[in-house]
């Protein structure tokens, strides 16, 4: 894990590489919720020749903590490569760990009464 910014819930650190062909390029990287916000570092389109690799720190941040869904039981990120020839789309499922780090994470900064109404005033 990677220190993140403050507001930060959950960082990581991604390295990507490619090993023949022309450079590519991540151009996006991202997830479908608006309860959350991923910021990239660095900031992206971030450019990887083939043989080399490159580190990308990953933060998810709570900006809504009503809407943070409680148990995401298989969350995935949305990434956009590109090289010179093509540009795509693709859905990763991170697996059980990132599952359960997310979560923790999620839960510790939007605590479990985050649901419960706000009292009336009477």
């Amino acid at each position: 894990m990677a220190a993140g910014l403050p507001g930060t819930a959950l960082a990581f650190t991604v390295r990507i590489r490619t090993s023949a062909g022309p450079p590519v390029s991540i151009d996006r990287i991202d997830q479908p919720s608006r309860a959350l916000r991923v910021m990239i570092r660095p900031q992206l389109p971030v450019v990887v020749a083939a043989g080399e690799a490159r580190e990308v720190v990953v933060e998810i941040q709570a900006v809504d903590c009503v809407h943070v869904a409680r148990n995401a039981g298989l969350p995935f990120l949305e990434v956009t490569l590109s090289n010179e020839r093509q540009k795509e789309a693709h859905s990763y499922i991170l697996g059980d760990r990132y599952a359960g780090d997310l979560s923790k994470a999620l839960t510790s900064a939007c605590p479990e009464d985050r649901d419960q109404a706000s009292p009336t005033p009477s």
